[in-house]
């Protein structure tokens, strides 16, 4: 026993001077280091995605907060605050029975100026204020500028702060002045007389029956559809000028002729020979070198140099249903009676030199 503890005390004197102790764990240190530093490197791309997404979200915020702060100065403008309150206060001041404008009415609002921010103080909230510009029409068919100005903040809504201003409108244009249509490309030309028949032909179907008007443009597509006016008949055509698109040699292609269109209607039921209205058409002739010009399209005046054959009319591509047999099928839209065809008609009729042949024989 004796030996046994005196071996015990050699050995912790010797732990307690030693100057490094052995470590079981020494040996492993290395191992661990290396996978820290490869999860490390495997997780750097994870954590700057991160970092970004979390950045972005924090500055969007911040722009959004700042945006909802100023938000409530420009309202007026963005979201038309104030015009129904201002209109609404223009006519009831229209209507006042001892108005100079009594009778007058609204015709349009024409948007907002003169627009001001009224910066917040201790005691009262911030607020813009604009002006609401109305155009009126008087009993006796003058027109006016009307002007309302109204206050506009969020917590409070909107208030009408003045009585209307009513201002003459400016002359729209100097007497003197003749603007023309810009003809870059084209080249005036004279209408021929078998054209100016076609145009009679066309303006004298625009009032009678969409398969007439089918019929005079030469459409062959069968789905085609065409409006007409009703209610009135075409009186009086002129055609007031023309061109043809110009070829590269500079001459005129006088095989296509735009021209420009006045049409005097009439009411059906009219009595009075005096009840005349002048409409203006722009239109496509092709074929106007030949001695059977035909109209394709018409438009607005100014607009004849953008048409398109057969643009006015209506495309319909739904499925025809079958006829029953032994049943005659009824027309499109025009040409021969549909009593004398079996199928229907492809909307231009036969030929005008098949239908002169066929009332020779």
């Amino acid at each position: 026993m004796a030996a046994t503890k005196r071996r015990r005390n050699q050995v912790e004197d010797m732990l307690d001077t030693a100057e490094v102790v052995p470590n079981a764990d020494v040996s492993t240190r290395p191992k661990r280091r290396y996978r820290l530093a490869r999860r490390a490197l495997v997780m750097s791309p994870f954590m700057t995605a991160f970092c970004a997404l979390v950045a972005f979200i924090a500055v969007g915020l911040l722009i959004q907060n700042m945006q909802a702060g100023s938000s409530a100065a420009d309202g007026a403008s963005t979201s038309q605050a104030g015009r129904i309150q201002a209109e609404s206060a223009l006519q009831d001041w229209l209507d006042k029975e001892d108005s100079a404008f009594a009778d007058s009415t609204i015709v349009s609002w024409d948007g907002v100026s003169n627009t001001e921010d009224v910066e917040a103080t201790e005691g009262e909230v911030g607020y813009q204020l604009s002006t609401h510009d109305f155009t009126i029409r008087t009993a006796g068919d003058t027109y006016y500028r009307a002007a309302v100005r109204v206050a506009y903040t969020p917590s409070k809504g909107v208030k009408v702060i003045s009585t209307p201003t009513v201002t003459p409108i400016a002359p729209t244009a100097v007497a003197d002045w003749e603007p023309e249509e810009p003809t870059e490309g084209w080249r005036d030309v004279s209408a021929s007389a078998p054209a100016t028949d076609a145009i009679d032909s066309w303006a004298t179907a625009l009032t009678s029956s969409s398969e007439d008007l089918k019929l005079v443009t030469r459409d062959e597509d069968a789905s085609h559809v065409y409006a007409t006016l009703t209610g009135v008949t075409t009186a009086e055509v002129g055609v007031t000028d023309a061109m043809s698109p110009e070829t590269r040699q500079g001459g005129a292609d006088t095989s296509t002729l735009v021209a420009t269109v006045s049409v005097e209607l009439i009411p059906s039921d009219a009595e009075d020979d005096e009840a005349v209205t002048t409409v203006s058409y722009d239109v496509l002739v092709r074929g106007a070198d030949t001695a059977a010009p035909y109209v394709t399209a018409w438009g607005p005046a100014g607009s004849g140099t953008e048409l398109s054959d057969h643009e006015n009319a209506t495309s319909l591509d739904g499925t025809v249903d079958d006829a029953q047999s032994n049943q005659i099928q009824p027309s499109d839209g025009g040409g021969e009676s549909p009593l004398e065809q079996t199928g229907p008609s492809d909307g231009g009729g036969a030929e005008p030199t098949t239908s002169t042949d066929a009332e020779e024989n």
